[in-house]
C-alpha cells in the first residue's frame, strides 16, 4: 500500500527533449497560479492542462495524477529552500545561532512565500501527498553548550521554532516590509533568546543540557 501511494506522487517519465522540458515546466507554473490563487481544491488536471496550454493526454504522459505534480512542485522548492540555510563557521553563542536561524527562516519565508504558505498550512496532511510534503530541509543542531538550565529541550525547540515561524508568516502576511528590517530579525531574535537562555532556572536532571535548533520548517 505505502509503494503504492509512493509510486502514485512520482513522475510517469522525465522530459528529456527542450519541448517536453518546457511542457512540464509549463504544467508546473499553471500548478503554482492554481495553487496560489485558488487553493488545492480547485486543483484540477483539467484546470492545470487548459491553464498551462496543453493537451490533458501531454499532462498523463509525465504526470498520473495533481497529487504526482504537486509533489514534484514541492521537491523543487524543498530544493530552493536548501538554498537558503546560512554559510559559515559554526555559532560560538545562543545569540549567533539564534540569529542565524531566524536569517534561513526569513530567508526560505521569502523563498515564493505564498507557495511555502499553502505546502506547509493548506495541503491535505492526511493523504499520501500530505505525509510526502511534510519534511523541509532542516538546519543543524549546534553544540549543546549553547543551551542551559532548560528541562526539556525537545519540548523548548519546538515553542521556540513554531513561534518564529508564526511571528515571521504574520509578518510576511501583514507587514511584509518587516522581513527586511534589521530591527525586526533583532526583536524575534531577542524573544527567542529570553525564552531559552534561563541562567536562573532548574537544569534538567543529570546535569547536562542538549541543545535543540530552532529548525526551519
Amino acid at each position: 500500500m505505502a509503494k503504492r501511494r509512493r509510486s502514485a506522487l512520482l513522475p510517469r517519465k522525465q522530459p528529456r527533449q527542450e519541448r517536453s522540458r518546457a511542457t512540464v515546466e509549463a504544467i508546473l507554473q499553471a500548478t503554482t497560479y492554481i495553487l496560489t490563487r485558488s487553493g488545492w481544491d480547485q486543483l484540477t488536471t483539467n484546470a492545470i492542462a487548459e491553464r498551462a496550454g496543453v493537451n490533458i493526454a501531454s499532462l498523463y504522459q509525465y504526470f498520473p495524477n495533481k497529487a504526482a505534480i504537486v509533489a514534484e512542485l514541492r521537491r523543487r522548492h524543498l530544493e530552493q529552500l536548501r538554498g537558503c540555510h546560512a554559510e559559515g563557521p559554526p555559532p560560538k553563542t545562543l545569540h549567533e545561532a539564534l540569529s542565524a536561524s531566524v536569517e534561513t527562516l526569513i530567508r526560505q519565508r521569502k523563498t515564493n512565500g505564498e507557495l511555502h504558505r499553502i505546502f506547509e498550512q493548506e495541503l491535505p496532511r492526511s493523504s499520501a501527498l500530505g505525509l510526502a510534503t511534510a519534511t523541509s530541509p532542516s538546519a543543524s543542531a549546534w553544540d549543546p553548550s549553547l543551551v542551559r538550565h532548560v528541562p526539556d529541550l525537545e519540548l523548548a525547540g519546538f515553542v521556540a521554532r513554531t513561534a518564529a515561524q508564526a511571528v515571521i508568516d504574520e509578518a510576511a502576511s501583514e507587514r511584509p516590509a518587516l522581513l527586511d528590517s534589521p530591527r525586526f530579525k533583532a526583536e524575534l531574535v531577542t524573544l527567542l533568546e529570553r525564552y531559552l537562555d534561563r541562567r536562573d532556572g532548574v537544569p534538567p536532571e543529570g546535569g547536562s543540557a542538549e541543545a535543540t535548533a530552532v529548525r526551519p520548517s
